[in-house]
């Protein structure tokens, strides 16, 4: 069940191109769908034009990274953007080719029903991206890291600390940029209330789904680590693996997942709540353009 997903980790982590395009189709992947919510954010609020390309670009760079830089700050290990070219080269050209193709075409990121419909045809890479994203940062956590000695035990041992971390991993970037409304000429205009802290929706199912990048971020990284008998997990995993063995016909405690294995369990728990959201996310933005569409015939 878990191959095919196993199997898409495995060619999204090939190259674009040895020669041309030397970068990740993972890291690639992720700058396109970050320059299509940043674009479209912008375009829908009215300030393309009103931003610097300073701003544009730091917005941009600030809403891909944020969790990447929150994660390894908590790790008290450098992010790689401060000494390494190669992701700067790979977001910032994705981004500037996203740009000029929407520049031409502003109404494929303005079409709130096109867009749905492009996440409820996406969500499994979306899902495939952020668990990816969560797991990196979780291998610091890991004795064969070249990094664990450098982590404290005390966050290594933690199973709180592997929920945040995988709170921050998933979420980082677009929560720094929402808080700080990165697509506004004036960062910080709207104050700088964490996005998540303030007023949700009014149905809790609703508030859920609009918090999914964060909480979602934390239960992949519990069900990796879990799945993978993390020594944090250990003594909670005695408890569970009953439980567990009677979803997965597997008794971790006995013979723990792969980091494959665990990987792939995660994200197939993440495709079937992004699923969900984007589902009810297309109904949502369908309803009033079926409308729109009736009452001009």
């Amino acid at each position: 069940m878990l191959r095919p997903i196993t199997d898409g980790f495995q060619l999204l982590s090939n190259v674009v191109n040895p020669l041309f395009y030397p970068f990740p189709w993972f890291s690639t992947l992720h700058a396109a769908r970050i320059s299509l919510a940043f674009q479209s954010n912008t375009r829908r609020l009215g300030t393309h034009t009103a931003l610097g390309w300073k701003s544009y670009i730091g917005g941009f760079c600030i809403m891909s990274w944020g969790g990447m830089v929150f994660s390894h700050i908590f790790l008290n290990l450098p992010p790689p953007v401060l000494y390494a070219i190669q992701p700067w080269v790979n977001y910032i050209s994705v981004h500037l080719i996203f740009t000029a193709v929407f520049s031409l075409m502003p109404f494929l990121v303005v079409d709130a029903d096109l867009l749905s419909t492009v996440d409820l045809i996406l969500f499994p890479l979306d899902a495939l991206l952020r668990v990816n994203a969560i797991v990196g940062a979780l291998s610091h956590l890991s004795p064969q890291s070249p990094s664990y000695e450098l982590v404290s035990p005390a966050l290594i041992n933690s199973p709180l600390f592997h929920f945040i971390l995988g709170c921050t991993a998933s979420a980082g970037g677009g929560v720094t940029a929402a808080t700080l409304g990165v697509w506004n000429p004036s960062w910080g205009s709207g104050g700088f209330t964490p996005i998540f802290l303030r007023k949700g929706p009014p149905s809790l199912f609703r508030n859920a789904l609009s918090t999914l990048d964060i909480w979602g971020g934390g239960l992949v990284a519990v069900i990796y680590s879990l799945s993978t008998s993390h020594a944090a997990f250990r003594p909670m995993l005695s408890a569970l693996s009953p439980y567990i063995y009677a979803f997965t016909l597997v008794d971790i405690q006995e013979k723990p997942f792969s980091h494959l294995e665990g990987r792939s369990f995660a994200a197939a728990v993440l495709m079937m709540l992004f699923g969900i959201r984007a589902l009810v996310a297309k109904l949502q933005t369908s309803a009033p353009a079926a409308t729109t569409k009736k009452e001009k015939q």
